[in-house]
């Protein structure tokens, strides 16, 4: 399972040797028995083949299956997903590592066709399962099948939109030669495109992942560039981004049909076991609360000696504060003393990451841009990547990895691998919290008014950006679907025009937006994630859900800790409103997320407080 999130770590920009120079790069040995590229690939043929012979040896004999025997056959998937976990994982990662290399170019192509196949393989497995607690939803309840409760609440209301077997099989292919090519081919497509722009009075021709890098650029005038260069770029192949996007929304829409959904919302969903109920309360706090949004904006103008900020200030840096440096040894010394500090064990976890080689931080050619923590629940452990580039921001992204990696370690330790899938609502609540106890200890380190701005900016930079940012995100992705519904035709322009009209619902008159700006909408993967929809309310959830848990956490002190140990130990064996019910919080009512709200302005306050003589 592999957790993401944007950064600008960009391969290639090293900012100073002596402080990237002793970034590790992982081991993923301990994955596999052998990396031996033709063992591994015999054993993805293996699992194919495994595969096929559990879905063969149930074959018409789910539907007949008591208690007993359905626990039985649960624990068997789960062991066959197991026993091949660790070639998937270091297939993966190891294309992630190193994505010009053949030999895991090669691996990587292996570990995707044979998911697929096994995918299909498995298909028959999920309908019948799907039958069977149709017919009898009592064995949900079966003291027999308590560890899977959760895990067969989930496939029965997801079962009542599968198809026939062949009928499934049929989409899988689809699938895979139609919207994940179309993804791939976004992805790649941008990739390949060069971004001219002048620097330090040179012309300078750069990739999307080299452009990231300058976005966050102290000097004004080299963002202003920098966005002025993505927004001419994507223009010119808006033929190409909005073809991609119209047939990914019309393939979705078309399957919501197909499989009886009452939305195009509905799927993701149950995807991400939650409520309609909570989604619309999330989003009513969010619309309701724009003025914090633009409150902010305007406050970060004045930090930064302007009138109004522009769209390439957003995520601009402070220049009254020196760029804070750290060598990977401060950086490792103060996240796990920050986590320690937290708790005991989770110090000690965090530690183990280092001391086992499952981090992967050194800038090199050839190394995906961003940062992920993919977990590894056969060996109850993850693995992180991320490029490390000695700055502040870079220690923030490992806390950030770090909150996922032990959350990982308390889910994998306490559940069943059906238990292990984690949704993205709940996903985000190790990692962010790991970044505000970062901040909490940064700002009562800093000497001066100025340092503790900084801190301050960068929390609210990254509430903003998850908020407020991906709550416009949620409205533009709605209204497509509201227009394509009507016949309205989604070219272009007419996509720029709905991504523009969600912007300024939430960023109002607080931001001056450039010529272009509005086909920003082109170069966001999100929106082209070949079996995800609405991928990105999931992060305004998180973040929300997370300053709420933060706030409680503040209030309560070590008081806090069980409680919130006993939440990332749950996995997916329970949703996110009994989780936050545990807590005595209901997600579906607007005062929950209103609570996160407040104390995105208790930051604010502190903002401000430190500007009253400026």
């Amino acid at each position: 399972m592999v957790l993401e999130i944007e950064t600008n770590n960009a391969p290639g920009m090293v900012y100073g040797k002596e402080y990237t120079m002793s970034a590790p790069r992982w081991n993923l040995s301990e994955l596999v028995g052998s990396t031996d590229p033709q063992r591994l690939k015999a054993e993805l043929n293996a699992m194919v083949e495994d595969s096929l012979q559990f879905a063969y040896s149930y074959r018409g004999r789910i539907g007949d299956l008591d208690a007993t025997g359905l626990r039985e056959m649960l624990e068997r998937k789960d062991e066959l997903a197991l026993r091949y976990e660790g070639a998937e994982e270091y297939c993966s990662l190891l294309f992630a590592a190193d994505m010009t290399d053949p030999i895991s170019n090669s691996l990587n192509s292996a570990y995707m066709r044979a998911g697929t196949e096994a995918g299909r393989a498995m298909a028959s497995v999920g309908i019948e399962l799907g039958k069977l607690l149709l017919a009898r939803p009592e064995l949900i309840d079966d003291p027999a099948l308590s560890d899977y409760r959760h895990y067969l609440e989930r496939r029965a209301r997801a079962a009542p939109h599968l198809l026939s077997e062949a009928e499934e099989k049929v989409i899988m292919t689809k699938d895979q030669n139609g919207i994940e090519m179309l993804s791939k081919l976004q992805s790649k497509w941008l990739s390949t495109r060069s971004f001219d722009l002048e620097l330090d009075g040179q012309k300078r021709s750069l990739s999307i992942g080299e452009v990231y890098a300058y976005m966050h650029d102290p000097e004004r005038s080299t963002r202003l560039a920098v966005y002025e260069s993505i927004g001419s770029t994507l223009k010119r192949d808006d033929l190409l981004w909005s073809d991609i996007l119209r047939a990914i929304v019309s393939d979705h829409a078309a399957m919501c049909k197909l499989r009886s959904y009452s939305s195009p919302l509905e799927p993701t969903l149950l995807a991400n076991d939650v409520t309609a109920g909570a989604v619309d309360a999330l989003m009513a706090v969010v619309q309701e609360n724009v003025a914090m949004c633009q409150r902010y904006f305007r406050l970060k103008a004045r930090l930064l000696g302007l009138e109004r900020l522009g769209s390439w200030d957003l995520r601009a840096p402070l220049t009254s504060v020196p760029d804070r440096r750290l060598k990977w040894e401060e950086t490792k010394d103060l996240v796990l003393s920050t986590y320690n500090n937290f708790d005991g064990q989770f110090g000690e976890w965090v530690g183990e990451m280092f001391e086992r080689g499952h981090i992967d931080a050194e800038i090199r050619k050839g190394k995906r841009t961003g940062a992920f923590c993919s977990t590894w629940v056969g060996g109850q452990s993850a693995f992180i990547l991320q490029s490390y580039n000695g700055r502040l921001n870079d220690a923030n992204t490992l806390a950030h990895e770090l909150g996922h990696a032990v959350h990982a370690y308390m889910y994998t330790r306490a559940q069943n691998y059906s238990n292990c899938h984690v949704s993205l609502c709940v996903a985000e609540c190790g990692s962010l919290m790991g970044e505000l106890l970062l901040a909490d200890r940064l700002k009562g380190e800093a000497v001066s008014k100025e340092e503790r701005q900084d801190i301050l900016v960068k929390i609210l930079d990254g509430f903003t950006l998850s908020v407020f940012q991906e709550g416009f995100r949620f409205i533009f992705e709605t209204s497509l679907y509201h227009q394509f519904e009507e016949g309205v035709e989604l070219d272009g322009n007419k996509i720029s025009e709905l991504w523009r009209g969600a912007q300024d619902r939430v960023y109002g008159d607080a931001v001056e937006w450039l010529e272009n700006s509005e086909w920003d909408w082109a170069r966001f993967p999100h929106h082209y994630f070949a079996g995800t929809r609405f991928y990105n309310y999931p992060y305004t959830f998180a973040q929300l859900f997370v300053f709420s848990l933060y706030r409680m956490y503040k209030e309560q002190g070590p008081d806090f800790v069980p409680a919130f140990k006993a939440l990332l130990a749950a996995g997916s064996s329970r949703s996110a409103a009994e989780l936050a019910s545990g807590l005595g919080m209901d997600i579906e009512s607007p005062e929950f997320w209103r609570k996160g709200m407040q104390q995105a302005a208790t930051f604010i306050e502190e903002l401000e407080h430190t500007m009253d003589d400026q």
